[in-house]
């Protein structure tokens, strides 16, 4: 009798067990770009000037996002435990991965930007180019949060070198977390993208206004530069996934129908104003020395 309850048991705990729905799993990919004076980011050469009036130009940027989290509906953060490092020089560095996400709607997502006092460790990285990141042990050790190089024109009219250089000086750590809301969902059959931007201007914008010939060109021994940029970190990324992408390309479409509409109207002949015919033109007069 007693051998029979045991196998009653195990079979009803074999059936709990195969009737539990099994979590459908995704993955979302993450798109990095960079933005500079409203557009995206063109680098070497000298075209933009910052809220300070500082003349300049980026040659690269190199940095650390971690502790990578999605908040789903019910208020559960989903988390990679991985680092990722991202380089304007690597371009395969510009996307990366979270797996197994399971399926659903998303509504936040946070990181770090550089490395929290866990994963901040000297020695860390054996390979380049992460290894190529270290911060010296004299100014408190571990690695580079972020180097945005570049050159500015000081105020002797001289294009000199810019390097801004954030990591943990001595006891201030000047990493920062980033939260941002979104609309996102993991699904299956298609592709799950968020889009994150670094937008350069607000480094130097807000709330603290940056000139760059008052910190000088290098920054990695001055605790108050370092303090200022992690401040104006707090609005510097934006992020937007590929639902809202193509939400805006409806929109775009939407806009060039109603143009041609427009212009069938005001046309002094069929076809004579098009979008493709206007773009064309437009381009010829930007192109032309002669200004409006």
């Amino acid at each position: 009798m007693k051998k029979t309850w045991i196998l009653i048991v195990l079979a009803l705990a074999l059936l709990v067990v195969s009737c539990k729905k099994i979590e459908k799993r995704g993955f979302a990919e993450i798109c990095i770009s960079y933005s500079a004076n409203g557009n995206p980011l063109i680098t070497d050469t000298l075209c933009y000037t910052n809220e300070a009036g500082n003349e300049f130009l980026v040659t690269e940027i190199q940095w650390f996002v971690s502790k990578w989290e999605l908040q789903d509906e019910q208020g559960r953060w989903i988390a990679s435990d991985r680092i990722f490092y991202i380089d304007t020089n690597i371009p395969e560095s510009q996307t990366f991965r979270m797996d197994s996400i399971p399926i659903g709607k998303y509504k936040k997502v946070r990181f770090t930007f550089g490395l929290d006092e866990s994963d901040n460790l000297s020695g860390r990285f054996s390979d380049p180019p992460e290894s190529n990141m270290f911060w010296p042990e004299q100014l408190g050790g571990g690695y580079h949060y972020m180097k945005l190089n570049g050159k500015f024109v000081n105020e002797a009219g001289q294009l000199v070198p810019l390097n801004i250089h954030l990591g943990r000086l001595h006891e201030e750590d000047n990493h920062f977390a980033v939260e941002l809301p979104i609309e996102f969902s993991i699904t299956e059959s298609t592709e799950n993208q968020l889009d994150l931007t670094m937008i350069i201007d607000n480094w130097f914008r807000s709330p603290n206004l940056y000139d760059f010939n008052e910190y000088g060109s290098a920054i990695m021994q001055n605790p108050t530069a370092q303090h200022v940029l992690k401040e104006n970190g707090s609005d510097v990324f934006t992020i937007q996934n590929l639902e809202n992408q193509n939400n805006m390309d409806i929109k775009k479409e939407d806009i060039l129908k109603g143009f041609s509409e427009l212009m069938q109207k005001a046309a002094p002949k069929p076809h004579f104003w098009r979008w493709e015919n206007t773009k064309e033109r437009i381009q010829k007069i930007q192109d032309s020395k002669f200004k409006i």
